[in-house]
């Protein structure tokens, strides 16, 4: 498959400066590059911005904004208030800086007459192989009902071998590599939301599209989510995070412990201690009855269901065998 859609890639940083030149060689190497390329900079201080300014001056198609712009030039701050404003993929911090991303890199399109199909975002730390983001783009061109798709994300352990993480609880593509459909974007809207990946899923679902992960597609991150600020605080901010979504009790304490499982040490716990502290201080909830009654009602009962049907299944097999 080949893709000839032209697409606009955004991509957020604070303190990137030593992931900088990987992630430029990563991008020229696609064998289909975006049209415009944005660098959102939350607020750098050891030597990004400066690079990136170096480096805008030199290619063209590649342009830097600053986050502290982002409720003024495109309006996505205004309306949701954000507590605990931490910078890992699903934040609402994290959100507001790609929603800003987005309407920065449309803005410049249009300017430039630039006709696209496709949005992207991607993380500073994730390397693609060069075919990747054509491929994305290529399948998305061939089912247009898929508005929202991904990949499988590895990390990387300290044997140079590849670390698949287990699915999210909300079956989401990641939220630090995603391929959006122009249309898509522009019906869900990109603002900021707690469990961001999850909930614009969800939105994008909802309205008719497909969300999708390529399981046969695979990209790298060479740091894990939260593992700037440590393992403890990202995980303690994804368990806030599911307070605020209206997350059932029942289905927090089932992702603590297939966290705690997976990774052997007390993930779960921080994932957990962060949702009991939410609860603890009452931080402002989500006042969108469309997430909350997913989160709170509707995933649990899939997740139950999907438990019963799995423990049928194992249940006849055994019964076969005797």
């Amino acid at each position: 498959m080949q893709a000839n859609s032209a697409y606009l890639l955004v991509t957020p940083v604070r303190d990137e400066l030593q992931q900088l030149s990987e992630l430029v060689t990563t991008v020229r190497a696609q064998e289909h590059g975006p049209a415009v390329w944005v660098f959102v900079d939350g607020g750098s201080t050891d030597g990004t911005r400066e690079a990136l300014a170096a480096l805008t001056a030199r290619e063209p198609w590649i342009h830097v904004t600053g986050a502290e712009s982002k409720a003024r030039d495109s309006g996505v701050a205004a309306s949701t208030p954000l507590d605990g404003d931490v910078t890992i993929s699903g934040s609402p911090g994290y959100a507001a800086v790609v929603a800003h991303g987005f309407a920065y890199a449309a803005a410049l399109a249009e300017a430039e007459g630039i006709r696209y199909r496709h949005v992207a975002n991607l993380d500073a730390d994730i390397r693609c192989p060069p075919h990747l983001l054509a491929e994305m783009i290529a399948r998305m061109d061939d089912d247009r009902e898929v508005g929202i798709a991904s990949c499988t994300v590895a990390s990387v352990d300290g044997n140079g071998r590849s670390v698949v993480p287990p699915p999210a609880v909300d079956d989401a593509p990641r939220a630090g590599l995603r391929v959006w459909r122009r249309e898509c974007v522009e019906e869900i809207g990109a603002y900021p939301t707690p469990c961001w990946a999850g909930v614009t899923g969800l939105r994008a679902r909802n309205r008719g599209w497909k969300t999708v992960v390529y399981d046969d597609l695979l990209a790298e991150t060479v740091q894990p989510e939260g593992s700037r600020a440590g393992w403890w605080a990202g995980l303690f901010a994804v368990g806030r995070d599911r307070w605020r979504v209206g997350a059932h009790p029942l289905l927090v304490a089932a992702e603590a412990a297939r966290a705690s499982i997976h990774d052997r040490d007390l993930r779960g716990v921080a994932l957990l201690a962060g949702y009991l502290e939410a609860v603890a201080r009452r931080r402002t909830q989500l006042p969108d009855p469309e997430v909350r009654t997913y989160y709170g009602d509707d995933l649990p009962r899939q997740r139950v269901q999907g438990l019963v049907s799995r423990a049928a299944r194992i249940a006849q097999r055994i019964r076969g065998r005797s």
